[in-house]
């Protein structure tokens, strides 16, 4: 199969060649991501989430097992495969492929003549490293794409919060109820929601019509105006699918998969069963997650393999090896600093 794939050797070496540039470029943007997060941790510890995340079912809320083999299976399969295409259309050998199990944690690999590669232009050996990572990175928007063509927009306007001991708590309002409308006034977004309250007085009775049906509520005094009425919620509106143009937004989207809501269920309607969605959504997150990861400039991580690759342009090869190990229990250090309010929520 590799040696199928790897017969257009121009497009894999003009593939291989962009994805060298996104792998520097990220190379140096993940250790700084890091060092902001750490920053984050030392100034905000009450708000700070963990900078590194074991992901495995039971500490990663709503990852499944089922979901987590498939979604790594993908990640090994696009990642090692991606190495050995790179490597067949450079003209290198692979001596062998395979696959392991260490206790329950998978893994595969595709492993080159090191002679050879060792050997071969730096050029070259960039172009190795970084499409592994890159290929997850590619991958995962791909899925995206997917999940997003299988999602519909929710219309109309939703509970996001509910105040304790607020009008809307001793109502049954509860998050994610849609709100239709206040007084007979349409609630299309929070921005009418914010506009109808602010016309309203403390001990006003509003008609409310959710999704649960029709209830008539008095309003209380608003902690933020004492002026105003006060229902005790926060409304959220769905996001248009155009907001997935934006990589940097996409990244972040499955950054915060690990922490917070599901943003797919949040905000769209499926026209698939869940189970599809929610499987396809951690194939997305984990081959993004894992990619950025393996783009860290630390050894063994091909982040780590493709420094040295670039001091070597500027220095001799034992020099570059000195420094990349010196850089490597660096970023040891900030991946266990980050990696600490994680052990500590355990």
């Amino acid at each position: 199969m590799i040696e199928w794939l790897a017969r257009p050797m121009r497009f894999w070496r003009a593939y291989g060649d962009f994805a060298t540039i996104v792998g520097i470029i990220f190379m140096f943007i993940m250790p700084a991501s890091l060092i902001y997060s750490l920053y984050i941790l030392l100034t905000t510890p009450t708000v700070a989430i963990p900078g590194v995340q074991v992901v495995l079912p039971g500490l990663v809320t709503g990852l499944s097992w089922g979901a987590w083999i498939i979604a790594i299976g993908t990640v090994l399969l696009v990642h090692e495969g991606a190495h050995g295409v790179l490597t067949r259309a450079l003209g290198m050998k692979i001596k062998s492929v395979g696959a392991m199990l260490l206790l329950v944690i998978p893994g595969a690999f595709v492993e080159p003549d090191e002679k050879q590669l060792t050997k071969s232009p730096v050029r070259h050996r960039l172009r190795v490293y970084s499409v592994g990572a890159f290929s997850n990175i590619v991958f995962g928007f791909l899925v995206l794409g997917l999940i997003l063509l299988l999602l519909v927009p929710k219309p109309g306007a939703y509970v996001n919060t509910v105040l304790k001991d607020s009008p809307a708590d001793n109502h049954n309002v509860i998050p994610g109820m849609r709100l239709f409308s206040i007084n007979g006034m349409p609630i299309n977004s929070p921005n009418d929601f914010t506009q109808i309250m602010s016309m309203t007085r403390p001990g006003d009775n509003i008609r409310v019509v959710t999704e649960a049906g029709e209830n008539v509520i008095t309003l209380v005094t608003s902690p933020y105006n004492t002026d105003q009425g006060f229902f005790g919620i926060s409304l959220y509106s769905t996001i248009s699918r155009w907001n997935f143009v934006n990589p940097i937004f996409d990244i972040s989207i499955a950054m915060s998969s690990f922490f917070e809501k599901d943003i797919f269920s949040l905000y769209f309607n499926s026209t698939v069963p869940w189970v599809v969605i929610d499987v396809l959504k951690w194939i997305f997150v984990l081959n993004i997650g894992i990619g950025l990861f393996n783009l860290v400039p630390a050894v063994p991580l091909d982040g780590g393999y493709m420094l040295r690759g670039l001091l070597e342009k500027v220095t001799s090869k034992k020099n570059a090896a000195t420094i990349s190990l010196v850089v490597a229990v660096i970023i040891l250090g900030l991946l266990i600093a980050n990696f600490l309010p994680g052990i500590l929520r355990l």
